[in-house]
């Protein structure tokens, strides 16, 4: 759970800022920026806090499915999709009680879930996977004499 923390929260923070401030990033202050961060400004901050408790369901749930010896792809999707559904389901509720447009709503988180699970399962999540089996296996690998009893 502490490798998810350590590594999955710095790339998150970054990716979600970079998120709602990329059009200020590309082209400068601008009313879309202002819009969009108004428009979504509290959907985001349940997104972060959402984002706190995701992280450390799916390290819990990804270190158990290491522990089982499922495969690297499988558990990264697993932890992604773990993530994502979290943190993408607090963003559509909060959305929900703050708009009157819901097709747009649905239409935002649907597209940032898949777009999130997909691109986090073969880059941070695959690599926060290996870090996991990495250090089961250096676990695994130290001599326990309370192993030896019968």
């Amino acid at each position: 759970m502490k490798i998810s923390y350590l590594v999955g929260l710095p790339f998150g923070l970054i990716s979600i800022l970079l998120v709602f401030w990329m059009s200020t990033l590309f082209i400068g202050d601008s009313l879309f920026s202002v819009i969009i961060n108004g428009i979504y400004g509290k959907a985001a901050i349940g997104l972060l806090v959402s984002f706190l408790l995701a992280l450390g369901v799916a390290g819990y749930l990804a270190t158990k499915s290491i522990q089982k010896q499922k495969s690297l792809l499988e558990t990264s999707f697993r932890y992604s999709l773990n993530v994502n559904t979290i943190i993408w389901s607090v963003f559509l509720i909060i959305n929900f009680m703050n708009s009157e447009n819901y097709l747009i709503q649905i239409s935002v988180s649907l597209l940032g879930f898949v777009f999130c699970t997909l691109s986090t399962t073969f880059t941070i999540g695959l690599l926060i996977s290996l870090i996991i089996q990495n250090k089961i296996r250096k676990s695994n690998s130290v001599f326990n004499p309370k192993s030896l009893k019968n």
